[in-house]
């Protein structure tokens, strides 16, 4: 089999997406990518690869690309690599606006590349047997879905974090998409949406730092995401909780175990193997995975573009929403 060409740009959180493809039987990893050239020459030291601090220098030597860099360069670098022949994993978001999104979908669909969102959550075992646990009826239906991504966010004044039309929003966008994507990989297609933001503890921001979302699937089941990176102390019960006619199933807060609850007690449906050593590319291990699957068999990715855009959608709708004056 010969192995597949990779380079992974932007090393914060591209640095998991290296050790990953450094260890995929399919990847040969090539290249891996830093403004911070100390940063990128001691990871390149690590996995025994090349480095640079200019991804355009090195795409003649690969034949996949995975972008990890801050959000409004998604589009026009996803654009350059396409137009190059390369494929491409995308870190969320997949752009900031609607049209950059459906221009990154067009180009990749014309030029006869892979075009894959990194939606880590989505590839998780656990995530997969939950999904596996609501389809099978087993727990009726569902009635009502939580989800808690609560955790403080040290303040990074003057950065692209803290800019809305760079990061493309506020924590809903930037974060609670990977959980709206999993509440929709779920539940269904959403038929009405509604979403509060508070900038109250992360003024640093120009987006909302907390934010409650609702979401009223067309099966008649309803959602809630908190998300926050103003939370100091929190406790919530699990990440996620999906509330059925005949039960309830619980995934952890580390997202590797799901609970199911029923009148005949609590049975763990998925837990961690102990021989499965948890390291810094164990979570994206599966998404890389799959994107290599895809670029050898021609498959189309599970979470492609158009299935990212519809995340995002739902976000902009939910983002858009407005509440009713309360008058006392």
């Amino acid at each position: 089999m010969e192995k597949i060409r990779t380079a992974v740009v932007g090393l914060n959180m591209g640095l998991a997406h290296a050790h990953a493809f450094k260890k995929a039987e399919r990847s040969d990893l090539r290249w891996v990518v830093d403004l911070d050239e100390r940063k990128a020459a001691k990871t390149a030291e690590e996995l025994g690869c090349n480095y640079s601090t200019d991804w355009t220098k090195i795409l003649d030597d690969v034949d996949a690309v995975s972008l990890c860099t801050p959000h409004h360069l998604h589009a026009p670098q996803a654009l350059q690599a396409i137009a190059a022949g390369k494929h491409v994993l995308l870190e969320k978001p997949l752009a900031n606006s609607e049209e950059d999104c459906l221009g990154i979908i067009d180009a990749a669909d014309r030029k006869g590349v892979t075009l894959m969102m990194a939606y880590v959550v989505r590839y998780l075992p656990a995530v997969r047997k939950l999904k596996e646990a609501v389809d099978s009826g087993e727990y009726g239906k569902p009635i009502s879905a939580q989800a808690w991504v609560q955790t403080y966010l040290e303040p990074i004044l003057g950065s692209w974090f803290a800019s809305k039309e760079k990061l493309g929003g506020g924590v809903l966008f930037s974060h609670g998409c990977h959980y709206i994507d999993i509440l929709l990989y779920l539940l269904g297609e959403p038929a009405r949406v509604a979403q509060f933001g508070t900038r109250v503890g992360t003024e640093w921001m120009e987006g909302e730092g907390t934010s409650h979302g609702i979401i009223q699937f067309n099966s008649g089941a309803i959602a809630h995401l908190n998300s926050s990176w103003g939370m100091k102390y929190t406790n919530p019960p699990a990440l996620c909780q999906i509330h059925l006619t005949e039960g309830m199933l619980q995934l952890s807060r580390d997202l590797w175990s799901v609970e199911a609850v029923t009148d005949k007690g609590t049975t763990t449906l998925f837990k961690r193997q102990p021989e499965l050593e948890l390291g810094i590319d164990t979570n994206v291990a599966f998404e890389i995975e799959h994107f290599l699957q895809c670029i050898e068999s021609g498959a189309r990715p599970e979470t492609d573009g158009i299935e990212a855009l519809r995340s995002h959608r739902t976000i902009w709708a939910m983002s858009g929403s407005t509440g009713v004056q309360v008058n006392l």
